[in-house]
């Protein structure tokens, strides 16, 4: 039977393997900077590309253009407001009831970056096991299925790590104007300012803005750079998180629109429009997601965020709209901490009902020894969030009783 204490043992003993060589870059930190379409950067060099350096490899990749890099992520959650069969719904990596640990990504990234001054060809391919696969697993991407069952362990009733390939894409350079680059094939949704990746979203539980959107989107999409300020993109997919399988016969458009005026300030529309229902090609779902992110000086940083979601077949065939705002805040320290604050309402449909929900996240990114060429790709991210709602949604032994909980949790992310 798998213990915390054998899990931790477990965890620790994959950190360590990761730590193959010292790198002459770290990989990037965690920010509260939004993703925008026109800066899909490649990642830096870090500890795998170094340790492969060190047997040979690292030069041939280099030639090629290759990089190939990841993370370890593993976190525990606690719920405070009640016994252990409560759950405190805190996003989707971490619903299960009572406390419980979680082996949540091990990632594995291998990546081209294409040049937009030429014709080029790269392209991406991300292996992750955890936890969290079970939860952003595509249609028609069932590598495992067991993702849903628990661990026999009745003192940590996490879910089963599984295998999912959840990007893989060719993209395709063509160099008109400013660069043209096309990207098939499967990719996270732009959707939302949080993402299921653990280095670039703030805190280790989820916003309930975060829950309504797809994890993953399979398509053709177009990306162009039209000015310094300004950057489009727009493409048809399959739909939310469809992959070889489609839940129904028609196609979605799929597009942002980022605006950069300078340094400080960044705002960005997605957009998402077209039928999501199975067996269902009529009821358009339409999402508009505005994102504005404002950095106020090199240690304070605040992003806003909202959503409304238009489906005529969400809730039964009967209509009923979602939407929500979300703002987050976060001001570095210094090079070791990093608060953390986020505050959001949300309505939904998604538990049988109307509801409106609000959820208040406070934390901290801790880097424990930022200046070390090995161990500044550690961070450990300790929060305390609470949960209200009008309606009695949270359980306490095996009835919906409460309407508000409290939740601790902390996670620890690796990069090499």
């Amino acid at each position: 039977m798998l213990t915390r204490k054998d899990a931790a043992l477990a965890v620790c003993v994959l950190l360590a393997s990761a730590v193959v060589a010292k790198a002459d870059t770290t990989t990037p930190a965690l920010t509260l900077e939004p993703t925008v379409v026109a800066l899909d950067a490649a990642a830096p060099r870090g500890l795998l590309m170094g340790g492969l350096d060190k047997v040979g490899a690292g030069k041939t990749l280099d030639s090629l253009g290759l990089n190939i890099y990841g993370w370890v992520e593993s976190g525990y959650t606690a719920n405070l407001r009640s016994n252990s069969d409560s759950a405190s719904h805190p996003g989707p990596f971490t619903t299960q009831p009572g406390n419980h640990y979680d082996l949540n990504e091990v990632d594995l990234t291998v990546e081209r970056t294409v040049d937009l001054k030429k014709f080029d060809v790269g392209g991406r391919v991300d292996f992750v096991y955890g936890t969290d696969a079970a939860v952003f697993q595509s249609n028609g991407m069932e590598i495992q299925t067991n993702g849903s069952k628990h661990l026999s362990n009745d003192d940590n009733p996490g879910a089963v790590p599984i295998l999912d390939i959840p990007e893989m894409y060719i993209d395709i350079a063509i160099p008109v104007g400013n660069g043209l680059k096309v990207r098939v094939g499967k990719f996270w949704t732009p959707l939302c300012y949080e993402t299921t990746v653990p280095t670039t979203t703030p805190f280790y539980t989820h916003s309930y803005i975060f829950r309504e959107l797809p994890f993953t989107q399979t398509g053709v999409m177009a990306y162009y750079n039209i000015n310094d300020q300004w950057a489009v993109s727009g493409g048809i997919t399959r739909g939310w998180d469809q992959f070889t399988e489609d839940t129904n016969d028609a196609i979605d458009f799929l597009g942002s629109v980022s605006y950069t005026p300078n340094k400080q300030l960044t705002a960005t529309v997605n957009l998402s429009v077209g039928p999501q229902n199975a067996d269902d090609n009529a009821h358009y779902r339409t999402v508009i997601d505005p994102i504005l992110s404002y950095k106020v000086n090199d240690k304070l940083s605040i992003t806003g965020e909202a959503i409304y979601i238009y489906d005529g077949g969400i809730n039964d065939d009967t209509y009923g709209d979602a939407y929500g705002v979300a703002g987050y805040v976060a001001y570095a320290i210094n090079d070791m901490f990093t608060l953390n604050g986020r505050a959001e309402w949300n309505h939904n449909y998604e538990f049988g009902t109307s509801v409106n929900l609000y959820e208040f996240t406070a934390g901290v990114t801790i880097k424990p020894m930022p200046k070390d060429p090995i161990l500044s790709n550690l961070s450990i991210r300790p929060e305390i969030r609470y949960d209200v709602s009008e309606d009695r949604l949270y359980t306490s032994n095996g009835s919906n009783n409460l309407r508000d909980n409290w939740t601790a949790a902390a996670d620890v992310i690796f990069t090499f």
